[in-house]
Protein backbone atom coordinates (compact mmCIF):
# COMPACT_ATOMS: atom_id res chain seq x y z
CA UNK A 1 0.00 0.00 0.00
CA UNK A 2 1.16 3.60 -0.98
CA UNK A 3 0.97 6.74 1.29
CA UNK A 4 -2.33 8.10 1.24
CA UNK A 5 -2.76 11.06 -1.54
CA UNK A 6 -5.92 13.06 -0.96
CA UNK A 7 -7.37 13.86 -4.40
CA UNK A 8 -9.36 16.87 -4.40
CA UNK A 9 -11.67 15.97 -7.25
CA UNK A 10 -13.76 13.60 -5.17
CA UNK A 11 -13.73 16.13 -2.81
CA UNK A 12 -15.20 18.64 -4.46
CA UNK A 13 -18.74 18.54 -3.84
CA UNK A 14 -18.35 17.69 -0.27
CA UNK A 15 -16.75 21.52 0.05
CA UNK A 16 -19.28 22.89 -1.60
CA UNK A 17 -22.26 20.71 -0.45
CA UNK A 18 -23.29 19.14 2.06
CA UNK A 19 -21.02 17.84 5.13
CA UNK A 20 -19.49 14.25 5.05
CA UNK A 21 -18.69 14.49 8.89
CA UNK A 22 -17.40 11.09 9.96
CA UNK A 23 -17.25 7.33 8.57
CA UNK A 24 -19.43 6.46 5.32
CA UNK A 25 -21.17 10.12 5.67
CA UNK A 26 -23.34 12.06 7.99
CA UNK A 27 -25.68 8.82 8.96
CA UNK A 28 -22.90 5.94 8.67
CA UNK A 29 -24.70 4.31 5.90
CA UNK A 30 -22.34 5.58 3.20
CA UNK A 31 -25.10 7.39 0.88
CA UNK A 32 -25.08 11.29 -0.16
CA UNK A 33 -28.15 13.12 -0.72
CA UNK A 34 -25.51 15.11 -2.82
CA UNK A 35 -27.12 15.82 -6.31
CA UNK A 36 -24.16 18.31 -7.95
CA UNK A 37 -22.37 16.14 -9.45
CA UNK A 38 -21.46 17.23 -13.07
CA UNK A 39 -22.19 14.97 -15.89
CA UNK A 40 -19.17 15.61 -17.82
CA UNK A 41 -16.68 14.42 -15.22
CA UNK A 42 -15.15 15.78 -12.28
CA UNK A 43 -11.21 18.03 -13.04
CA UNK A 44 -8.86 17.41 -10.60
CA UNK A 45 -8.21 19.92 -8.24
CA UNK A 46 -5.70 19.45 -5.85
CA UNK A 47 -3.82 16.73 -4.10
CA UNK A 48 -2.10 15.75 -0.91
CA UNK A 49 0.14 13.23 0.84
CA UNK A 50 -1.04 12.29 4.22
CA UNK A 51 0.95 9.74 4.96
CA UNK A 52 0.78 6.20 5.66
CA UNK A 53 -2.88 4.21 6.31
CA UNK A 54 -6.05 3.93 5.89
CA UNK A 55 -7.76 6.50 7.02
CA UNK A 56 -10.14 7.87 5.06
CA UNK A 57 -11.75 11.76 5.05
CA UNK A 58 -14.19 13.69 7.26
CA UNK A 59 -15.41 17.14 6.08
CA UNK A 60 -17.08 20.09 7.64
CA UNK A 61 -17.95 23.64 7.52
CA UNK A 62 -14.68 23.48 4.75
CA UNK A 63 -12.53 21.83 6.63
CA UNK A 64 -11.06 18.16 5.57
CA UNK A 65 -9.90 16.08 8.41
CA UNK A 66 -7.37 12.87 7.81
CA UNK A 67 -4.99 11.08 9.35
CA UNK A 68 -1.46 9.53 7.87
CA UNK A 69 1.81 8.35 9.43
CA UNK A 70 5.17 10.09 8.81
CA UNK A 71 8.60 9.09 10.47
CA UNK A 72 7.14 7.06 12.92
CA UNK A 73 4.32 10.07 14.11
CA UNK A 74 0.44 9.60 13.51
CA UNK A 75 -0.79 13.03 12.15
CA UNK A 76 -4.07 14.64 12.04
CA UNK A 77 -4.68 16.88 9.00
CA UNK A 78 -6.53 19.15 8.70
CA UNK A 79 -7.10 20.84 5.11
CA UNK A 80 -8.96 23.73 3.67
CA UNK A 81 -11.52 21.71 1.22
CA UNK A 82 -11.76 23.73 -1.49
CA UNK A 83 -7.67 24.07 -1.95
CA UNK A 84 -5.98 21.27 0.25
CA UNK A 85 -3.84 23.66 1.80
CA UNK A 86 -2.85 22.71 5.81
CA UNK A 87 -4.68 24.80 8.54
CA UNK A 88 -3.29 22.47 11.18
CA UNK A 89 -1.77 19.21 11.80
CA UNK A 90 -1.56 17.45 15.37
CA UNK A 91 1.36 14.80 16.00
CA UNK A 92 1.97 11.96 18.50
CA UNK A 93 4.40 9.03 18.61
CA UNK A 94 3.22 5.83 16.87
CA UNK A 95 5.11 2.97 15.12
CA UNK A 96 4.61 1.63 12.02
CA UNK A 97 4.30 -2.13 12.41
CA UNK A 98 3.93 -3.24 9.25
CA UNK A 99 1.92 -6.73 9.37
CA UNK A 100 0.97 -7.35 5.29
CA UNK A 101 0.60 -3.48 4.67
CA UNK A 102 2.69 -0.47 5.69
CA UNK A 103 0.42 0.43 8.64
CA UNK A 104 -0.81 3.55 9.55
CA UNK A 105 -3.92 5.01 11.01
CA UNK A 106 -6.72 2.79 10.29
CA UNK A 107 -9.60 4.86 11.50
CA UNK A 108 -11.47 8.14 10.02
CA UNK A 109 -11.60 11.50 12.19
CA UNK A 110 -15.05 12.21 13.27
CA UNK A 111 -16.15 15.56 13.55
CA UNK A 112 -19.09 16.83 15.72
CA UNK A 113 -19.34 20.75 16.17
CA UNK A 114 -16.20 22.55 17.00
CA UNK A 115 -14.71 19.01 18.07
CA UNK A 116 -13.25 16.58 15.89
CA UNK A 117 -12.30 13.15 17.76
CA UNK A 118 -9.31 10.61 16.35
CA UNK A 119 -8.60 6.96 17.20
CA UNK A 120 -4.54 5.99 16.42
CA UNK A 121 -4.15 2.14 16.04
CA UNK A 122 -2.33 1.86 18.88
CA UNK A 123 -5.64 3.26 20.84
CA UNK A 124 -4.84 7.11 21.02
CA UNK A 125 -8.06 8.65 21.41
CA UNK A 126 -7.71 12.18 20.55
CA UNK A 127 -10.37 15.58 21.15
CA UNK A 128 -9.17 18.35 19.41
CA UNK A 129 -10.77 21.57 18.77
CA UNK A 130 -11.77 21.38 14.95
CA UNK A 131 -10.97 25.12 14.23
CA UNK A 132 -7.15 24.74 15.46
CA UNK A 133 -6.69 21.15 16.95
CA UNK A 134 -5.88 22.28 20.17
CA UNK A 135 -5.84 19.13 22.48
CA UNK A 136 -8.70 18.84 24.80
CA UNK A 137 -8.47 15.72 25.97
CA UNK A 138 -7.21 12.01 25.68
CA UNK A 139 -7.07 8.74 26.35
CA UNK A 140 -5.05 5.53 25.82
CA UNK A 141 -7.21 2.66 25.23
CA UNK A 142 -4.58 0.38 26.55
CA UNK A 143 -3.81 1.95 29.69
CA UNK A 144 -7.30 3.08 30.19
CA UNK A 145 -9.67 0.27 29.90
CA UNK A 146 -7.64 -2.58 29.67
CA UNK A 147 -7.88 -2.65 26.19
CA UNK A 148 -6.26 -4.95 23.63
CA UNK A 149 -5.13 -3.90 20.42
CA UNK A 150 -6.35 -6.03 17.34
CA UNK A 151 -4.20 -7.98 15.37
CA UNK A 152 -3.88 -5.01 12.66
CA UNK A 153 -4.72 -2.18 15.46
CA UNK A 154 -7.73 -0.13 16.13
CA UNK A 155 -10.05 0.16 13.45
CA UNK A 156 -13.04 1.55 14.26
CA UNK A 157 -14.14 5.07 13.81
CA UNK A 158 -15.38 6.96 17.15
CA UNK A 159 -18.97 7.58 17.27
CA UNK A 160 -20.76 10.57 18.82
CA UNK A 161 -24.50 9.91 19.64
CA UNK A 162 -25.72 12.61 21.54
CA UNK A 163 -23.48 13.63 24.26
CA UNK A 164 -21.48 10.62 24.39
CA UNK A 165 -18.85 9.27 22.05
CA UNK A 166 -18.89 5.48 21.82
CA UNK A 167 -16.08 3.19 20.63
CA UNK A 168 -15.11 -0.81 21.29
CA UNK A 169 -12.13 -0.87 23.38
CA UNK A 170 -11.87 -4.47 23.96
CA UNK A 171 -10.95 -4.58 27.47
CA UNK A 172 -12.15 -6.39 30.54
CA UNK A 173 -15.94 -4.94 31.63
CA UNK A 174 -14.97 -2.61 28.82
CA UNK A 175 -15.98 -4.23 25.51
CA UNK A 176 -17.60 -0.98 23.98
CA UNK A 177 -17.18 2.30 26.35
CA UNK A 178 -19.30 5.50 26.31
CA UNK A 179 -17.53 8.48 26.92
CA UNK A 180 -19.02 12.01 27.92
CA UNK A 181 -17.83 13.72 24.44
CA UNK A 182 -17.09 16.85 26.05
CA UNK A 183 -14.75 15.47 29.07
CA UNK A 184 -13.70 12.38 28.05
CA UNK A 185 -14.85 10.72 31.32
CA UNK A 186 -16.39 7.41 31.24
CA UNK A 187 -20.29 7.28 30.57
CA UNK A 188 -20.77 3.36 30.75
CA UNK A 189 -18.96 0.49 29.88
CA UNK A 190 -20.42 -2.76 28.42
CA UNK A 191 -19.13 -6.48 27.91
CA UNK A 192 -15.49 -8.08 27.60
CA UNK A 193 -15.55 -8.95 24.03
CA UNK A 194 -12.30 -8.39 21.93
CA UNK A 195 -12.19 -5.18 19.83
CA UNK A 196 -12.46 -6.22 15.99
CA UNK A 197 -12.32 -3.82 12.99
CA UNK A 198 -15.68 -2.45 12.81
CA UNK A 199 -17.12 0.47 13.75
CA UNK A 200 -19.96 0.59 16.00
CA UNK A 201 -23.70 1.68 14.62
CA UNK A 202 -26.33 3.09 15.89
CA UNK A 203 -30.19 1.46 15.19
CA UNK A 204 -33.69 1.62 15.84
CA UNK A 205 -35.76 -1.69 16.39
CA UNK A 206 -39.35 -1.64 18.06
CA UNK A 207 -39.04 2.23 17.94
CA UNK A 208 -35.76 2.19 21.06
CA UNK A 209 -32.44 3.03 19.68
CA UNK A 210 -29.69 0.55 19.49
CA UNK A 211 -26.02 0.14 18.78
CA UNK A 212 -24.87 -2.51 16.62
CA UNK A 213 -21.06 -3.43 17.55
CA UNK A 214 -19.03 -6.26 15.97
CA UNK A 215 -16.33 -7.39 18.18
CA UNK A 216 -14.07 -10.31 17.91
CA UNK A 217 -16.88 -12.65 19.36
CA UNK A 218 -18.74 -11.80 16.26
Amino acid sequence: MKPIGLLGVVLAVAANGADWPQWRGPERTGISQETGWATTGLKESWTFEAGVGCSSVAVSGGRLFTMGNQNNEDIVWCLDAATGKVRWQHAYPASLEPKMYEGGPNATPTVDGDRVYTLGKHGQLRCLTAATGTLIWSKELTKDFGGKIPSWGYAGSPLVLGQLLILDVGGPGAGTVALNKLTGQVVWKNGDDAASYGSVMPFRFQNRPHLASFTAAG
